[in-house]
């Protein structure tokens, strides 16, 4: 899920107008038009739930390349690539909402982020908002140091990795432009996330006892629509997001195992590496201030309660 994918504005649904799909020259938005700048799986679900909520708004999602363009469209969200394509069908300062959902390695494992080019895609994003309502970009809890079982903040020091450096001046450009970052935990569904990747492959890297911060995908994108909704109480702020209950490896795996999609899922292997033999590593959130100013509290309370409603 990343900035980029080219295709033509979309068909317009039953019961919505066609404000805002003839290019730059289109009418003032309305004041719940949303852009979506990285329409992946995350962005999709928040452009959906929004859509849900505000049916006549103008919804555009931004992507990499045009293969999911066409679902895209049956949703009601209006598909575009980053650069000249966004530029031709909307305007500078044309969205007062604006979610930034995009990870800097464009979705691939691994992949490292070419230099400036996410902070670009941010800059971009933000010459789209017209300040008045949220912008809204979804970080990531990785770059916290801790990782020997301690709690963090939205005070605690950060990692100097190269990807922690680039999210970092991500979060720094949305934070100075009015926007609000949430650094999200480990987000998952009932086939996305850690446990079904470790499932799959049979092997955890990683204690048994190593803690992990979770966050159900639904939950991340009405965090996002929350903040939005919050306006200017949030801006500049940045929120620790997360279920609020950190949940060990194999709690994680013991879970997904009772869940009839992973019925017949043996025990992976865990294989701790020498440097955490006897030691305990992860961390914890503590997302207080999610729920005490952002306002924001998730539907699935933990992963073992996602688990069971599934049963």
């Amino acid at each position: 899920p990343a900035p980029g994918a080219g295709g033509a504005a979309a068909a317009v649904p039953l019961g919505r107008t066609a404000r805002g799909s003839g290019g730059a020259q289109a009418s003032a938005a309305g004041q719940d038009d949303l852009l979506v700048f990285g329409a992946g799986f995350l962005g999709k679900l928040a452009a959906q739930k929004w859509l849900e909520r505000h049916p006549s708004a103008r919804v555009v999602g931004v992507t990499r390349s045009d293969a999911s363009h066409e679902e895209l469209r049956k949703m009601g969200v209006e598909p575009h690539t980053a650069g000249a394509d966004l530029a031709a069908a909307a305007p500078i300062g044309g969205f007062p909402n604006v979610i930034f959902a995009a990870p800097p390695s464009g979705g691939r494992p691994g992949a490292p982020a070419a230099p400036g080019s996410y902070a670009e895609s941010i800059r971009e994003a933000q010459s789209h908002w017209d300040g008045k309502g949220g912008f809204v970009f979804t970080s990531s809890g990785g770059v916290f140091m801790e990782d020997n079982g301690g709690t963090v903040d939205e005070t605690s020091t950060v990692s100097d990795t190269p990807r922690t450096a680039v999210l970092l001046e991500a979060e720094k450009l949305v934070r100075e432009g009015g926007g609000t970052v949430l650094r999200l935990a480990g987000l998952y569904d009932i086939l996305r996330g850690a446990h079904a990747y470790w499932l799959k492959v049979g092997v955890i890297t990683g204690s048994k006892e190593g803690v992990l911060n979770l966050l159900h995908y639904e939950d991340a994108a009405e965090a996002a629509l929350t903040a939005l909704d919050r306006g200017s109480a949030v801006r500049g702020e940045l929120f620790i997001v997360g279920d609020g209950v950190p949940t060990t490896r194999l709690e994680i795996v013991q879970s997904a195992r009772q869940a009839p999609q992973f019925a017949d899922a043996a025990e992976p292997v865990f294989e701790v590496p020498p440097e955490q033999m006897g030691k305990p590593n992860g961390k914890v959130y503590n997302t207080r201030r999610a729920t005490d100013l952002l306002r924001w509290t998730p539907r699935y309370k933990s992963f073992a309660q996602f688990i069971a409603m599934q049963r």
